[in-house]
């Protein structure tokens, strides 16, 4: 039987609840091999915080991608990764002080065969470049470096630098402390030993490059017929071998698997803030005539988490590298999926004095759950006063409040945690309240305990003290943790199930925008994804081509308000592009995991990409920032753009509207799909 309890006040103090949560859960933990990639958010310089953690320093490793420069440089707040084992992530938690800590976001449990401790920094020489170059840089999942829409010739590669971050490090020479990074001369040397005549064995380069290794168990979805990265990267920057396009150099950085297929990006947050300073760090060494040619990121991943406001660790990533106050000294754009959860039904609004939520959680779930409870934004440290409740499946109640300091956990007669109800204030920028309830795994193949499916029924009071229309109010989002194709982890969504909400219209079809007049908590509005909330990202919609209207998963605003003044001014996207052929052809044509072929993917990560290949052509000339481009495209880059109006589009939707970009050009023959 399981039973809320109020944890024990020494145990309660600790900096991230959700990290002290996952650490209780994760299996063999005490064995010294297991390490975490872990974010921190410091005050002060790394050296400094190096040497506050001297005591630790068998159990962290600062990764050799921080050089001397960022090391020393001082900052008020400044975030960066690095590897820890658990006695040294919970000594961070339980005593942030002692090591200038402001914030600890717990990342993926890291095996120490992937990291290397003695690794050297990569090269940093200068590349000489054509004045018209644009560097290309996509972080994803499965980029298949070796495809022939990537090189210039049999064994020449347009990839100048490819960070795998999953995989074995070389025994001599390793560039990464995690991983490996692999310049052009690594890339064309592979692609030279792995080639016969005019053929080149893709799955023994895969395996040269330690992305797949069976032996070892080390995957990609390269290995796949279809790979997330590969597909992107062929729409962002494909061009057909023959045409010997030199003016578009890649630089790659490949999540790992192991964090990829946790979708709620809790896990792989560390790995995306690592792969981005690896890559702006490379993008520096292109030098045209006039300086440092112009880089264009993407990075088609989506998340239904964080504050939604523009501010929080999700948004303030992109600011820290792409903002007004940029760490990186070029001109530097970055496209954003606006994600695929608008009909998932992981939004919900408190807006009156009490509002219940039902909280399906699906059985034979092997992932865990979460929510998160955004209170009003307050420019006091004081919060408006919230309570929320938690019934189980089981009738087990759960109460916390804004002015309650311990939390909530349930849990079995070994004492071992089943959830946990948590409080905690964010700090500025961001200035809300969070709630997150951590629910285990409902299925699992290993001794833990597990969470109980069903509905979980969820109650938000709200102490208003003036008219309910006068009051912001409580912002529910789910995590996803749905299980990606190809990916092995069993997670299975939950979902919000109140019976006041309409799923569909007259005639059937989904309701892409919730009904004028609903009563019901559960919105559409708002699920833009947590990662495309900031102000200088161009966030990308997805439309229908053959039927002109934005494709029914697409994310929309607006954003959570009121927020900070360091906050977001975006109501949603700012501009939309193809994610579907039609409403019977979903998906679009893009390169599969091998060369010559061609399979098709949709959603809102396959419509940025296009996005940034047509700002690659535009991002020198523009005078203004990458948003202001995204406002009218035309202006800068009439060439092969088309805008067209949305038959169903508003703003918050689609931003400055629909355009047809021409990509399909580098791609073979459509009859060729396989």
């Amino acid at each position: 039987m399981l039973k809320w309890i109020a944890a024990d006040p020494a145990e309660d103090d600790v900096l991230s609840h959700t990290a002290d949560f996952r650490l209780g859960r994760a299996i063999h933990l005490d064995e010294p091999k297991d390490w975490w990639s872990v974010l921190l958010e410091i005050e002060g310089s790394i050296d400094a915080f190096a040497e506050r953690a001297a005591p630790l320093a068998e159990d962290i490793i600062i990764p050799v991608s921080y050089d001397s420069e960022d090391r020393e440089a001082p900052a008020s707040r400044q975030p960066f990764v690095l590897f820890a084992r658990q006695r040294a992530v919970t000594a961070f938690n339980y005593e942030p002080e002692a090591f200038g800590i402001l914030s600890l976001l717990l990342g993926a449990e890291t095996p120490a065969r992937f990291l290397d401790r003695h690794a050297t920094p990569p090269p940093m020489t200068e590349i000489p470049v054509s004045d018209d170059t644009v560097v290309m840089a996509v972080i994803d999942d499965g980029i298949g470096i070796a495809h022939n829409l990537f090189r210039t010739g049999p064994t020449t590669s347009r990839v100048q630098f490819a960070a795998i971050l999953e995989a074995e490090p070389l025994a001599t020479g390793s560039h990464a402390s995690v991983g490996r990074a692999l310049s052009q001369q690594d890339v064309e040397h592979l692609l030279t030993q792995c080639t016969n005549g005019a053929y080149l064995d893709e799955d023994l380069f895969y395996t040269a490059t330690g992305q797949v290794n069976y032996l070892t168990q080390v995957f990609s979805t390269v290995a796949l017929r279809r790979s997330h990265g590969t597909h992107v990267t062929a729409l962002a920057a494909g061009y057909e071998m023959e045409a010997n396009v030199a003016n578009r150099p890649i630089i790659c950085a490949a999540l790992p698997a192991r964090v990829v297929e946790d979708t709620t990006g809790v896990s792989f947050l560390p790995s995306l803030y690592l792969a981005f300073h690896m890559l702006v760090k490379q993008a520096r060494r292109f030098k045209t005539s006039a300086g440092r040619a112009p880089v264009q990121f993407n990075f088609s991943y989506g998340n239904s988490g964080g504050p939604h406001d523009g501010t929080g660790l999700f948004a303030m990533l992109f600011e820290h590298y792409f903002g007004a106050h940029t760490q990186c000294p070029q001109k530097a754009w970055l496209t954003l999926p606006a994600g695929n959860s608008n009909l998932q039904r992981l939004h919900a609004q408190a807006t009156g004095a009490k509002t219940k939520l039902d909280l399906d959680v699906l059985p034979d779930d092997r992932t865990t759950s979460e929510v998160q409870f955004w209170t009003p934004f307050n420019e006091g440290r004081e919060p408006m006063p919230v309570q929320v409740t938690v019934e189980t499946p089981h009738g087990a109640v759960s109460v916390l409040g804004t002015t309650d300091t311990m939390s909530q956990r349930l849990i079995d007669e070994d004492g071992r945690e089943a959830a946990r109800l948590s409080y905690e204030f964010i700090g500025a920028p961001v200035m809300r309240g969070l709630f997150t309830l951590n629910i285990n795994a409902t299925a699992s193949h290993l001794d833990e305990v597990l969470a109980p499916s069903g509905t979980w029924r969820l109650e938000i009071t709200r102490d208003l003290g003036q008219k309910p229309i006068e009051v912001p109010p409580v912002e529910v989002w789910i995590r996803r943790d749905e299980t990606l194709p190809g990916f092995q982890p069993g997670g299975r969504q939950a979902f919000f199930s109140n019976d006041d909400y309409e799923r569909f219209g007259a005639f059937g079809l989904p309701l892409p925008v919730d009904p004028k007049h609903t009563t019901s908590p559960i919105r559409r509005a708002m699920t833009i994804s947590g990662f495309a909330c900031g102000q200088a990202p161009i966030t990308v919609a997805a439309y229908t081509e053959r039927e002109e209207v934005v494709s029914l998963y697409s994310g929309a605003g607006p954003l959570n308000r009121p927020s900070s003044p360091q906050a977001s001014d975006r109501e949603g996207p700012d501009m939309a592009a193809k994610g579907d052929d039609s409403f019977v052809l979903p998906g679009v044509l893009s390169a599969g995991s091998r060369s010559g072929t061609i399979v098709r993917q949709g959603g809102t990560s396959v419509a940025a990409p296009r996005v940034a290949r047509a700002a690659s052509s535009a991002i020198a000339a523009a005078s203004g920032t990458a948003r202001e481009w995204a406002s009218d495209p035309l202006r800068d880059d009439p060439h092969g753009i088309t805008r067209f109006d949305l038959k169903d589009g508003t703003s918050q939707r689609t931003g400055s509207g629909g355009y047809a970009i021409a990509v399909q050009d580098h791609l073979p023959r459509p009859d060729a799909e396989r």
